[in-house]
């Protein structure tokens, strides 16, 4: 049985402002046990709103360390660049650049051990695509099996998108779930459907990222969803 709990919100800001409530309480938490906080957050458009409500947080934001869930593989100040929007959204902290190397593959390397001394992460927050894609995870590519495993050892590895740009870099499930706080944000009816489909365990949804994540994680994944 899926252990995910489902948040429903009327509008997106409520939603955005109550996400942003719990992901400041993960912080707060982990400064307060070690002086240091790691965040991962999703790209695209959905978090747009969501990093408006943060940046309104009074958080020590120069003692977090943040990065992107994924990444596509173009300029660093590229305007589909994910880590660009986090920097430009919370210029104040500690950014992880998945870009490392000259290469996808070298940077995915790069980009996993860097990141390795800032386990457990406070909290990971995924997005959802209307396909089932979660991070960079995109169902039939190729390493998508140990991507979507829990058991691997946590990671970062290269992915191949349906559409442009296609090289992607992202971190696998076992990475992303290594963490205090796992949840989702997603917005939409498409979105909801897709959803519901995945936790009534319909079989068509179970080559789907998103199933892996919500059935397979170690931990109970918060999902917040709002029209």
């Amino acid at each position: 049985m899926s252990r995910a709990v489902l948040h429903r919100f009327s509008s997106q800001q409520a939603c955005n402002e109550a996400l942003a409530g719990i992901l400041s309480d993960c912080v707060e938490q982990a400064l307060a046990d070690s002086n240091s906080a790691s965040l991962l957050l999703p790209g695209g458009s959905t978090p747009r709103g969501l990093l408006q409500c943060l940046q309104q947080r009074a958080l020590p934001w120069s003692q977090v360390q943040i990065s992107a869930t994924d990444e596509r593989w173009v300029a660093a100040d590229a305007v589909q660049s994910n880590t660009q929007m986090l920097r430009l959204a919370l210029p104040e902290a500690q950014l992880l650049e998945p870009r490392l190397a000259d290469s996808a593959q070298a940077s995915s390397v790069a980009w996993a051990q860097a990141l390795q001394g800032h386990l457990p992460f406070a909290a990971s927050l995924l997005g959802m695509g209307d396909d089932g894609h979660v991070a960079s995870l995109f169902a039939g590519m190729p390493g998508l099996a140990e991507g979507l495993d829990f058991a691997a050892q946590p990671s970062a590895l290269v992915g191949l998108a349906p559409d442009e740009p296609r090289v992607r870099l992202s971190l696998n499930l076992a990475m992303l779930a290594n963490t205090q706080w796992l949840g989702v944000l997603l917005f939409g009816e498409s979105k909801r459907q897709m959803l519901e489909r995945v936790l009534a365990n319909d079989p068509t949804t179970q080559a789907l990222p998103i199933y892996h994540l919500l059935w397979q994680a170690p931990l109970p994944v918060q999902v917040y969803w709002a029209p």
